[in-house]
């Protein structure tokens, strides 16, 4: 890869030495061209050579030489640069080339001399100015030429560049058509080509659509630019003429085709520049009004913007004021949000209490402070905004003294002499008021209310997106908080079973929400008996899940002291009374087992009975009691019970939420208890597993494979002793 980087940079410095060197060598040989053409002129001097074949022959040399510079010129020339750019770069350029023609007047060469039609140098100087003033001059309109052409060409329609190209044949067709004259003698052929020229140029002077788009400072610097260019440019048609100026006669001995390519350039330039001149102009009146339409647009750009890309509410609100009053040139601007009313909260400065259920905040200001805006807001300031909010249009208040709604702000110092308000609005309803403040009368016409109102509705939209945004940022840290939750409850069941060879164990709980308030555990007491609890807590989600973790620190430190499940559960409610919420319970079921006789005792406080299956037998062991954190501690002692059972070989206990019982698809019954004792019945002798899974797929066929509406746990021992 890096080796394949290596051969590309050579190949593009290859490429750029190679276009260097091509550039360099075609200078050098227009460069020779016109030393050759120089020669012949010091020669013809010196010598009488006026052949017409050789005088053909040096004419074709000179238009060579010229085409070769053309191509140098438009291989380095760059057409992005705006109009007025080009304006300033054309305007330095035709300065430089016009001080130094004039200078020319004050050297006094020697001159030409008429004869035979031909101009004969008086001396070698006047071959030496003709030769530097034909290229110079020569090379100077080639490239006025091409900045008039990138300034025709912006904003461009379908027939511009037919007309230009139209133009550039008649210019090029005049310049050749002077071959067949000698330099003073003319043709009406000339004549009516030149009209034709001419009539060409008018059309293309007329391509001046790109004045419309500048700025109020550009078309100033337009007028300077235009007036010098067009008082430069008619400089140049009276030096250039055929005869009566040393700089045309020049001009004409050196190359009569050029002579006339650059009369017509220069001609051409004086009537393009002087209708820049004139049209921007006219345009200057109306500058103003589209700087601030090109505000507008600029601004409703960045609002945008800000819809798609600004998150921040702070960020967000300080734009939308700040567009405010750039847009409409508006004194001060402030923003308003209404937002719901919080119990019990106190109001913050600059808050405005609507109703019980509402306020009205300011959350941005622009050159007005927090206490003005106060003043603004009270007396008949309550009746603006109460006329916003039913009425949701805008209201504009064209002098504050003559409104009785306003009169209370003659006072603030001149400051406020009219006022518009735009409600924001998002599905009908205002979430906001926008204020722009003006210090004159009749200060806001209907454009700044039409733009006003378009910036508050760009700016509704982008309210609303932030403050989406922002909830949906919380909901993802909620779910990611509860996500986290989830993961840390699943650690506090057991991460596995306990494995005995005489107890198959087998144990599912799947919370209906991210989090529940199911539980199971187990716990070894000692080498022969083994605790099982499994819990529900009333109700659902994270309250549910925190008395699940409370009851699991309970069962963990109690079981290791009372070794009756009765006495267990009598003390788990002492220890819970106190803390749990009046208005939530726990039920419970809990066995210990002998792991070498197989007895079971079972308590239960408020739970779902546990279902025992024996030879294809199955029964309900539903000892009584209260749920965890019912009643007092004397009522629980008094109605809590214990129950005995002994497992045999092939005996099934089945420990369970009401989750499983008391599923219930859309307008169906409940499982029940009769179709779980079926299920299990069914399974008898199937293991542990098999017996959770078909209890988990009886259940989810009966709710038709919807999702759970409460919290499922089951556990399934069975022996095989």
């Amino acid at each position: 890869m890096v080796k394949k980087e290596t051969l590309n940079s050579d190949k593009l410095i290859v490429t750029s030495i190679g276009n260097k060197f091509s550039k360099a060598l075609l200078m050098a040989v227009a460069g020779g061209l016109l030393f050759v053409v120089f020669i012949t002129d010091v020669i013809r001097r010196s010598v009488d050579l006026d052949i017409g074949w050789i005088l053909l022959l040096r004419d074709i040399v000179i238009l060579i030489a010229f085409l070769i510079f053309y191509v140098l010129v438009e291989s380095i020339w760059k057409r992005e640069q705006a109009p007025a750019k080009k304006l300033g770069f054309a305007l330095v350029l035709t300065l430089v080339i016009g001080i130094t023609s004039v200078l020319l007047f004050f050297i006094s060469p020697s001159g030409f001399e008429i004869k035979n039609l031909n101009l004969i140098p008086l001396g070698f100087d006047s071959i030496v100015w003709s030769n530097v003033y034909g290229i110079v001059l020569s090379i100077t309109m080639l490239i006025v030429l091409l900045v008039l052409r990138d300034i025709i060409f912006s904003k461009r329609r379908r027939g511009t560049k037919r007309n230009f190209i139209i133009l550039l044949i008649l210019i090029i067709a005049s310049s050749l058509l002077t071959l067949i004259y000698r330099p003073m003698e003319s043709g009406s052929e000339m004549t009516v080509l030149f009209i034709v020229t001419v009539i060409a140029m008018l059309m293309n002077s007329f391509r001046v659509s790109w004045i419309v788009y500048l700025s109020k400072r550009e078309k100033i610097l337009n007028i300077i630019f235009g007036f010098l260019l067009f008082c430069i440019f008619i400089g140049f048609d009276i030096i250039t003429a055929k005869e009566g100026t040393i700089v045309g006669s020049s001009i004409l001995f050196y190359s009569a085709p050029l002579h006339s390519f650059v009369l017509n350039v220069s001609l051409f330039a004086t009537i393009y520049f002087g209708m820049t001149f004139i049209s921007t102009l006219f345009h200057l009146p109306t500058a103003e009004a589209f700087d601030r339409k090109l505000s507008e647009v600029s601004s409703l750009h960045n609002l945008s913007r800000l819809v798609t890309q600004v998150f921040d509410f702070n960020e967000l609100v300080d734009s939308v004021t700040t567009m405010t009053l750039e847009v409409c040139e508006a004194k001060s601007a402030w923003l308003e949000i209404v937002q719901e009313q919080k119990t019990g909260n106190i109001p913050k400065r600059g808050t405005f209490i609507l109703d019980e259920n509402s306020v009205v905040m300011t959350v941005a200001l622009k050159n007005i402070s927090l206490e003005e805006v106060q003043t603004v807001a009270s007396s008949g300031g309550k009746i603006i905004r109460k006329q916003i909010l039913d009425g949701r249009k805008p209201i504009v208040i064209d002098s504050i003294k003559e409104d009785k709604r306003t009169q209370h702000l003659v006072g603030m110092d001149n400051k406020i002499s009219s006022l518009a308000i735009v409600p924001l609005l998002s599905h009908e309803n205002v979430i906001g008021i926008l204020y722009a403040t003006k210090d004159v009368e009749f200060g806001f016409d209907k454009d700044d209310v039409d733009v006003i109102s378009a910036f508050a509705d760009h700016a509704a939209i982008a309210i609303e997106n932030s403050r989406l945004i922002e909830k949906s940022i919380e909901r993802e840290r909620l779910m990611r908080e509860m996500m986290l939750a989830q993961e840390m409850q699943k650690k506090l069941l057991p991460q596995q079973v306990p494995q005995f060879p005489q107890l198959e164990i087998e144990a599912l709980s799947t919370p209906a929400f991210e989090v529940g308030g199911d539980y199971y555990d187990f716990v070894l007491l000692n080498d022969n008996q083994l605790g099982v609890l499994v819990g529900d807590v009333s109700g659902k989600g994270v309250s549910a899940a925190f008395y699940m973790a409370e009851m699991k620190g309970i069962f963990q430190s109690l079981s290791k002291i009372y070794r009756e499940p009765k006495d267990l559960l009598i003390q788990a409610q002492r220890t819970l009374i106190g803390t749990i919420d009046r208005k939530s319970f726990i039920s419970v079921i809990y066995a210990i087992i002998d792991l070498e006789t197989g007895e079971m005792k079972v308590a239960r406080a408020g739970h779902c009975p546990m279902l025992f299956a024996s030879n294809h037998h199955a029964s309900y062991v539903q000892p009584t009691g209260l749920g965890l954190g019912m009643g007092s501690c004397e009522i629980f002692e008094k109605t809590i019970t214990q129950e005995n059972v002994r497992m045999a070989k092939g005996d099934i206990a089945v420990f369970y939420t009401d989750g499983v019982t008391e599923a219930r698809p859309e307008d169906g019954s409940e499982f029940g208890y009769d179709k779980l004792k079926d299920v299990v019945k069914f399974c008898a002798g199937k293991s542990a597993t098999e017996i959770r899974d078909s209890i988990i797929m009886a259940v989810d066929n009966h709710m038709n494979h919807a999702s759970p509406e409460d919290d499922l746990t089951i556990v399934v021992l069975k022996w095989n002793k």
